[in-house]
This record gives C-alpha cells, structure tokens and sequence, in this order.
C-alpha cells in the first residue's frame, strides 16, 4: 500500500523578488543589489520545506496555464511535489507578488496581486480520494469554503481510518476565527494574534484555546519571541526562537515554521518536540536566501 501522504490547502503564488540596501525611498529610483523569481503562497511553501524534509507531499489549489503557472509547476516538480490534482484554468492570470527585501535586516515587504484566479469550492475538494492523506493542512482563506472542507473530513473521519487536520490562522481577519473549532492542531499566527487585541504569544493562546474543538493541539508563532502551544492534554509548551548569526531572507519563515511543526508531529513527535524543532528550522531558513539551507538534519532532537 503506498505511503500516506501530507496534502497542502491553499495559494500558491508567484514572486519576483528584489533585495535593496536600504528599504526604498517612494518615488526615488534605486538599484537592487540581487533579484529572484521564486514559487510562494503559503500552503506552497508549506509543500516546499515538507518536501525538504522527506515527507511525500501534495499542494492543492487552483492554478492558471500562464507563464507564471507554467514556471510553478516545473518548480513544484524540481522539489518532486505532487499536483495532480490542482484545478487548472485558462485564460486567467497567476496570482503575483513583489517582495522587497531589506538586505539591512532581512525584512520583507509584499504587494500581493489576485487579478481573477477563482478559488477552490467544496466541489473541488469532494473530488479527491482522501484514502492517500494522513494529514491535511489548510491555509486560513477562502473561510467559507475551507470551512465546508473541514466539516466534510469530520463527516469522511466517522467512518473512515481518521485524517489529521490543522489549518493556519493569519490574516488579520475577522472571518477566520469561524476555523477556530473545526481543526485537530490549530497554528495562530502573530497579525491575527495582533488583530485581536493580544500584546504577545502567551496572551494570544489564552485567547484562542477556549474557541477550539476538545483535544485540539494549539500553537501560536511569534516572531523573533519563540512559539508557546497548548497540548490536547491542556499542557503549555514553549519553545525560544533561535535566531542565525544574522538574518538574511525573513520570507517565507512562519511557513517554514509551521510546515517543520507539522512534519514532527506526524512522525509521532509531541508538540514541545515539535515547536522546538519548527524554531530551529525556522531560524536556519533566516539566515539564508530562501529555502536552500533546510535539510533532514535539523529535525533532528538532542539526545
């Protein structure tokens, strides 16, 4: 029987990246000093450090036949991602980003583009043969649909060996607490935290937990502060950040974050285990351009 697979939920998108010296003055005229295309959007990049880590991994999404669409399945490819099942459609545009990285302190700063590109339905997902996923993530979008998603794994759970759920609240959104109660591991992210009126990590778990289902696992990532989680036994964990020598490349590090938590616990890792190991892969992927600088190793624990 083969392998149980981690399915991804969410965009994928396409980044031109620039690096300046200095974050740019508006309306001054400045050279960078490096630039890059790179495949992004969160569930893709959750696909891309999963791969890095061993674990077979499928994105789900819609897509486009564009340039851009074409450049990001060859690049879903190289990294040996499954998307077979990605909606495709025509005559529509990749949704786009231009990221300007501060080589300074590595700060990165997006201007995201979706000209027209639909977004997934319950239709969409019904299609799947949730039989090949062990653990299915969900990126905190579209909320009324994911929802509807999440409701129908519940139901396919009842009479089938169960899926591992998480989804990723980010966005400063109202609409997607309403994803709070549906998930088995709930990720909060610092804008959402931030959004609803929390001042830290620890502020923000005691204001999500009473929300989620019972037994949920719940983390909270708070930058350059560590992560703090709630096991489904009502433990707090907490795990310091772990910075590199210096900070190179910030984007795509909460994905990083929450993919390497992700891999750990589904190899059987607990969630101190599991944050730990998310801020240390978190931190190599910092201090390095992209995510050239993760492999097996840093998952590795301490004896």
């Amino acid at each position: 029987m083969p392998e149980k697979r981690i399915l991804c939920v969410g965009l994928m998108c396409v980044d031109l990246i620039q690096v300046c010296k200095d974050y740019p003055i508006e309306d001054s005229d400045q050279r960078s000093i490096d630039h890059r295309w790179q495949r992004g959007g969160n569930a893709s990049n959750n696909c891309t450090v999963i791969s890095k880590f061993g674990k077979t991994c499928e994105y789900f999404g819609t897509m486009c036949d564009d340039m851009l669409g074409r450049y990001a399945l060859q690049d879903f490819e190289s990294h040996k991602i499954i998307t077979k099942n990605v909606v495709k459609y025509k005559n529509y545009d990749c949704p786009f980003s231009s990221v300007v990285i501060n080589a300074k302190n590595g700060s990165r700063t997006i201007l995201h583009s979706n000209k027209n590109l639909p977004e997934l339905t319950l239709e969409d997902f019904k299609k799947l043969n949730l039989e090949q996923y062990d653990w299915i993530h969900f990126e905190g979008r579209n909320v009324k649909q994911v929802v509807l998603m999440l409701k129908y794994i519940t139901d396919w759970n009842s009479t089938h060996s169960p899926i591992i759920t998480s989804v990723e609240l980010e966005k400063a959104k109202e609409e997607i607490k309403e994803l709070l109660p549906l998930a088995d591991v709930v990720f909060i992210g610092k804008d959402f935290g931030s959004f609803q009126g929390c001042k830290n990590m620890h502020e923000a778990l005691a204001r999500n937990v009473p929300f989620v289902k019972p037994k949920a696992a719940v983390v909270v990532a708070w930058g350059e502060a560590g992560a703090v989680g709630r096991t489904a036994g009502g433990e707090v964990v907490k795990s310091a950040a772990l910075p590199p020598p210096a900070v190179v490349d910030t984007l795509g590090a909460g994905d990083t974050f929450l993919a390497a938590t992700v891999v750990c616990l589904s190899q059987g890792c607990d969630l101190q285990q599991s944050i730990t190991a998310g801020c240390r892969v978190a931190g190599a992927k910092v201090g390095s351009v992209g995510f050239t600088a993760l492999h097996p190793g840093l998952l590795q624990m301490p004896s």
